[in-house]
């Protein structure tokens, strides 16, 4: 369970990580340089845990969450996981002490765990986020972890003259990223080919029949209504109608076009899983959790069909 992600829907904030108001941002004038680095690994190492580390600290020291937590335990927490030390509390029971500790309501039980002992368990849970984000784009084996460890020692300190600029890391760390998710979408889209099943179209859309249809077939100014997951390439669900049951309804034209494609070559009760390039998704700018050139997967089961009039 990604407890960054719920405590904040839960408290009405952004998730850690994503584009939090940041009062502290630098300028290239004041940047004052406290780490060298000798290669540029050892720079987007450090880049990666400040940018993680700076998102954070802003969402767990908002006006509305941060009596609720000890932003020092939960920088204790990432740190400890980080870097191997002998953690104070178990990794395993981390879940459990965070369900007793977070209240449906948004307010927590101290009775129950005190905010020392949670505020360490979300610090473990946010590095453990930031490692599978790694071993999610192949480079867990290739980051410096001491230089990440500084960056995320600078971010949690809130200090106003990190080694590199926040606004600066922050871009580091998204062009980054981009060229790793191109590179990345190639490989995944490449072995998805070679897929026994798998039909690739003209535009570069993969897809591959679950379960064929029978009724009908929609046209562009249709709407539709549809169950659908959303998917990264390395299995990581970010949306889903299925566990609401309150699936997507609407016009073709207001979707994406590897969706337009792929829902165009189905009929109603037909299940397909859509292998969708950036260029077919949403490019070289992404759209809130999806990445600048992310490849994306959607398992799509298309209820109904309702004519343009």
């Amino acid at each position: 369970m990604k407890y960054s992600v719920f405590v904040i829907i839960i408290l009405f904030l952004a998730a850690c990580g994503g584009n939090t108001s940041d009062d502290h941002l630098e300028t290239d004038e004041q940047k004052t340089s406290q780490v060298d680095f000798d290669t540029y690994n050892q720079k987007i190492s450090y880049c990666i845990g400040l940018d993680h580390a700076r998102g954070c600290y802003n969402a767990y020291t908002a006006k509305k969450v941060k009596e609720a937590f000890d932003i020092d335990q939960i920088r204790a927490g990432m740190i400890d996981y980080l870097s191997g030390a002998e953690l104070r509390i178990s990794f395993l029971s981390k879940d459990s002490l965070l369900n007793l500790y977070l209240l449906p309501n948004g307010e927590v039980n101290e009775q129950a765990v005190s905010k020392k002992d949670a505020s360490y368990c979300v610090g473990m849970d946010e590095a453990f986020m930031l490692v599978s984000s790694l071993v999610g784009r192949n480079i867990d084996q290739t980051v410096d972890v001491e230089y990440m460890i500084i960056g995320v020692e600078e971010g949690m300190s809130n200090t106003d003259s990190p080694t590199i600029p926040y606004m600066d890391a922050r871009r580091e760390v998204q062009d980054y990223y981009s060229e790793l998710n191109l590179e990345n979408g190639e490989v995944f889209m490449e072995k998805m080919r070679e897929v026994e099943g798998a039909i690739e179209t003209e535009s570069g859309l993969i897809y591959e029949v679950i379960k064929e249809g029978t009724g009908k077939q929609p046209n562009l100014t249709d709407s539709v209504t549809i169950h659908y997951t959303a998917m990264f390439i390395d299995g990581r669900a970010f949306e889903s109608t299925v566990p609401s049951n309150r699936p997507f309804q609407g016009p073709l034209l207001n979707v994406i076009p590897g969706w337009q494609e792929g829902v165009m070559l189905m009929k109603e009760g037909g299940q397909r899983r859509l292998y969708i390039p950036p260029h077919l998704a949403y490019g070289e700018e992404g759209k809130g959790v999806v990445e600048p050139n992310a490849t994306l997967v959607f398992d799509i089961e298309l209820l109904d069909v309702k004519r343009y009039q």
